[in-house]
């Protein structure tokens, strides 16, 4: 259910961007995340749609004090622990993730996770201007600042502004970090695939959906910060238990969306390697 009920300020807009912001236990880090968002310059609308994972430190105290603050930008869903799953003693936050993209009211979606955020005041505006430019384009992807990492930055990114193209991205599980994305909303047809009942982690999922939807535009500037927070789900995670996840995603994401065998099997044995020699 929507905190403060649907006839706030902010459900009386029509936004061109919905902002996911998916939280649990992030009582250090939430208030930056949002202070971010909001801090946004754009031209247009936009809302943000924070799911509150039943944390306990703190974070969902937090999010009621923004969400009564800003009611003209704030959309919270207060979940329920009986809406919650758990694997193997742990609890599954997909739930809230996937909720909170069947309630995106805008053209475009983004994604910030509660315990990242944004580092540039323009990354909405921005990569509004790119997509309204290429209307072949499904997502457009920037730079990420990983904070606590050596390298800094996510591999593989080119220098330069660079569209590519679906044959181009043919053979990618992954670009960039999520917090950088800006995907168009088709997040109906996105809910309705099966995978999403075979998987708790959705990054890999939503990319691979839309780098086959359409072209994907990369922007150069850093505009999210990345962080590399021992409680989140990965790293909470043994290496093991990582790289037989990884092994499981390939299949996952071969079977129900990009059907491509010579790209299953290079992943499968790169996955495979890397299992073999941290194991």
């Amino acid at each position: 259910m929507e905190y403060l009920g649907d006839s706030k300020p902010v459900n009386l807009k029509v936004p061109l961007v919905s902002v996911c912001v998916a939280t649990f236990q992030h009582f250090k880090f939430i208030e930056k995340c949002l202070q971010s968002i909001l801090q946004q310059k754009t031209s247009f609308d936009y809302e943000i749609l924070i799911g509150e994972d039943v944390s306990t430190d703190g974070t969902r105290e937090l999010c009621i004090h923004y969400a009564e603050k800003y009611p003209d930008f704030i959309r919270l869903f207060l979940r329920d622990s009986q809406e919650k799953k758990s694997r193997k003693g742990k609890w599954i936050g997909k739930f809230n993730h996937l909720g909170l993209y069947g309630a995106a009211r805008g053209k475009y979606v983004c994604f910030c996770d509660g315990d990242d955020h944004w580092v540039n005041e323009n990354k909405l505006q921005l990569q509004v201007n790119a997509l309204e430019a290429y209307p072949e384009a499904s997502i457009c992807i920037t730079n990420t600042w990983i904070e606590g990492d050596k390298t800094g930055y996510p591999p593989g990114l080119p220098d330069r502004f660079t569209v590519f193209s679906t044959q181009e991205m043919k053979r990618k599980n992954y670009l960039g970090h999520i917090s950088s994305w800006m995907v168009r909303n088709e997040m109906k047809v996105f809910l309705a695939n099966p995978v999403l009942k075979r998987s708790s982690f959705m990054d890999m999922l939503v990319f691979t959906f839309y780098r086959m939807r359409g072209c994907t535009i990369y922007l150069p500037e850093v505009t999210s910060c990345y962080v590399l927070n021992p409680s989140g789900i990965y790293r909470s995670n043994t290496s093991k238990q990582n790289h037989l996840h990884m092994i499981r995603i390939n299949w996952l994401l071969f079977y129900y969306l990009h059907k491509d065998p010579v790209h299953f099997l290079r992943s499968l044995g790169y996955q495979l390697k890397r299992y073999l020699a941290n194991n």
